[in-house]
């Protein structure tokens, strides 16, 4: 799923791939790219698609191209500007330093809600960056195969709704699995990891 498509991409994306049985319950955790998706950020992700599909005007359009403007000098300020030694890029990063830290000289360059969004940014970064290499890793998952008759029984941690519906569906791969509605992909982790751990995983022939 394109991370641009947000929330109603993952809603969109669950009813379509997995369907529903039951009223539906939309959770956001299930997203590939769920760091990526804040309310901080919708219009960096979505601005540019509704302006070519004409729901945003021009003058809305050359604000958000001035915001991101913007947002980029502040990024290279805070790369380049050190506090102490230490960028400040990376001292954003900290849990005890913020945007209200910020030098008094700096402030000013742009207004605060940027430098705000710009904390946010730096401090997600490197969470955001390992879920990238951990979906990047799922993916590489979907070939692989799940043994016929495997009983889930015996793969500790996971859960018994996620025990019942694969014993009942019987899907031939983890990429079967992961499109059954109510498994995630926190459950897929735990069954590859268990696969493996015990020889079991081998890729599904093209």
């Amino acid at each position: 799923m394109d991370r641009s498509e947000g929330y109603i991409g993952v809603l969109i994306d669950d009813l379509v791939t997995k369907g529903t049985e039951e009223p539906y319950r939309m959770f956001t955790s299930r997203a590939e790219d769920r760091l990526f998706l804040r309310y901080d950020n919708a219009d960096q992700r979505l601005t540019e698609r509704a302006f070519s599909t004409g729901l945003v005007a021009e003058t809305r359009w050359l604000q958000f191209k001035k915001k991101m403007r913007l947002l980029e000098e502040a990024r290279k300020v805070a790369m380049q500007t050190c506090l102490g030694g230490t960028p400040i890029s990376q001292l954003l990063k900290r849990p005890d330093f913020s945007a209200q830290h910020l030098p008094r000289d700096l402030a000013p360059i742009v207004p605060f809600y940027l430098w705000e969004l710009l904390e946010n940014d730096f401090k997600y970064e490197g969470y955001a960056a390992r879920q990238s290499e951990q979906n990047r890793q799922m993916q590489g998952r979907q070939r692989q195969i799940i043994p016929d008759g495997l009983d889930y029984n015996r793969i500790p941690g996971l859960r018994l709704e996620t025990r019942q519906k694969l014993g009942a569906l019987r899907p031939a791969s983890l990429g079967q699995a992961a499109r059954i509605s109510g498994i995630t992909p926190a459950d897929i982790a735990i069954i590859s990891i268990w696969l493996v751990k015990n020889g079991l995983h081998p890729e599904m022939s093209t």
